[in-house]
């Protein structure tokens, strides 16, 4: 399962919620195997309506999901929008896609092909999406450039998201998530983890550095589930990327001026982060989740913090649900914490001066660095065919208006600048066919690179797959 289907990741978290779903489900793509035995126990017991509503959905999709299939897919939009959230992988104004897939008992793969109008990357022609997988024992290990979203955020993930295009990449995933049989370890309960290795093959100072990662994800109870992820960017032309190198870099022996580090052979750009939810049942189930993380290590853990904070919570409607989020983002390092933030410090690096972005997007939030982030937000389920989401924002964009000259810099924002953004989008589904139609819009007051902010925007969508 891609981090592209928000109806999705809402039912399957209102299942995990409820204790019906046992494994770790906030670090996409999410194996089916993860979840689909809990989801066929439970449409054999006594539900809610709403968890009824959740499991039919879920096991629709995976039906969907298991056979070999095609699709083709076509969106359009007056601009793009920058500013984007989990399910949100439309990054540029007009984009058209056919490709097939193949489900196989120990090998699975799928090429897809688009066309990009306009892109803002120069691109025309992409493989994005594209991947070959294969099952030994319980690993999955895979190549292909597939979208990520590590954390519990909605809206913002701070470590990966989908806002970047995806690099290419060689991964290994668990399988399945049973919990350890060792009364040593079986206390973490349900458990994931995954790791790969990237090129950033974009114009950047330094060429062909690699992107790797690795996070371990864990629900030691039904109400709590805990993240702890690493990323850095690696190696490159110029840099060293041999073994004693990748060894410092695994170790955190990055920062110069200690354990023999200096600026010729460290190894990397890293990025650190934690995550949380807890989650509560009843009437109104609703759960309350977190993320840090951090530009350098300290003590084995992150400093340099910035963080996401975040509530949401489920209503049960007539033949509906409706999930209500409120959601704070902050990328201006030690904001939280110290009276006065260090700007100019998330996602940026002092030798790999193009930044933690791909092709001139931050690979983590979307808003960038040194920015802050408000979200109210709706998903409204309507029956099993159809949704409506509404989010309103308050942006506060590269706050301090400094860093802005190339490579470096907030990849988002043309200085400082403060304003609301508004967000409407409709989808049904007809059998195999989903149409959508959305609508943006970003404040007059709001300086972003690339749109004519005060513009209302529509967008468009329409994907067939057989």
């Amino acid at each position: 399962m891609e981090p592209n289907d928000i109806r999705l990741r809402h039912h399957i978290q209102l299942l995990a919620d409820a204790g019906l779903i046992r494994a770790p489900v906030n670090t996409w793509p999410l194996m089916w195997l993860q979840v689909i035995d809990d989801v066929r126990a439970a449409r054999e017991g006594v539900l809610e309506a709403n968890q009824r509503r959740a499991v039919e959905y879920v096991y629709s999709v995976f039906l969907r999901q298991s056979v070999n299939n095609g699709e083709w897919a076509l969106s359009s939009a007056d601009q793009h929008s920058p500013i984007r959230g989990f399910g949100n992988s439309m990054r540029e104004s007009g984009l058209a896609y056919i490709g097939v897939e193949h489900i196989g008992e120990g090998l699975a793969g799928r090429i897809r092909l688009s066309k990009v109008h306009e892109p803002t990357d120069g691109d025309e022609w992409r493989t994005d999406g594209s991947y070959l997988a294969g099952l030994w024992g319980n690993w999955v290990f895979a190549v292909g450039s597939l979208d990520r979203w590590w954390g519990p955020g909605w809206e913002t993930a701070l470590t990966l998201s989908n806002n970047a295009r995806p690099p290419a990449a060689l991964s290994i995933q668990r399988h399945g998530s049973e919990a350890f049989e060792s009364k040593w370890l079986s206390w973490i309960g349900p458990w994931q983890l995954t790791a790969f290795v990237g090129r950033l093959d974009d114009p950047r100072v330094i060429e062909d550095a690699y992107l790797v990662g690795a996070k371990l994800s864990f629900k030691p109870a039904d109400w709590l589930e805990l993240g702890l992820s690493r990323t850095a960017q690696w190696g490159g032309e110029g840099r060293p990327q041999d073994f004693s190198s990748f060894k410092n870099l695994v170790l955190g022996r990055d920062n110069t001026g200690s354990d023999g580090i200096s600026r010729d052979n460290e190894p990397g750009n890293q990025i650190g982060g934690v995550d949380w939810r807890f989650s509560f049942g009843g009437t109104v189930p609703f759960g309350i989740y977190g993320e840090i993380a951090g530009e350098d290590e300290s003590g084995y853990t992150p400093s340099r913090l910035t963080a996401t904070l975040g509530l949401d919570l489920v209503l049960s409607l007539p033949d509906s649900d409706l999930r209500v989020i409120a959601e704070y983002s902050d990328t201006a390092t030690q904001r939280l914490t110290r009276s006065e933030p260090q700007y100019n410090t998330a996602y940026e690096h002092s030798i790999y001066r193009s930044g933690y972005r791909y092709y001139g997007q931050s690979i983590g939030a979307s808003v960038d660095n040194d920015s802050r982030t408000s979200t109210l937000a709706g998903l409204w389920q309507i029956g099993s065919n159809e949704s409506l989401s509404v989010k309103i924002k308050w942006l506060e964009l590269n706050s301090d208006g400094a860093g802005i000259v190339f490579p470096s810099g907030n990849s988002v924002a043309i200085g400082s600048s403060k304003g609301w953004y508004a967000d409407i989008g409709y989808k049904v589904k007809f059998n195999f066919v989903e149409m959508s139609v959305g609508y943006v819009h970003y404040d007059s007051a709001l300086v972003v690179r690339g749109i004519d902010t005060g513009d209302d925007t529509v967008e468009v969508g329409f994907n067939f797959i057989w």
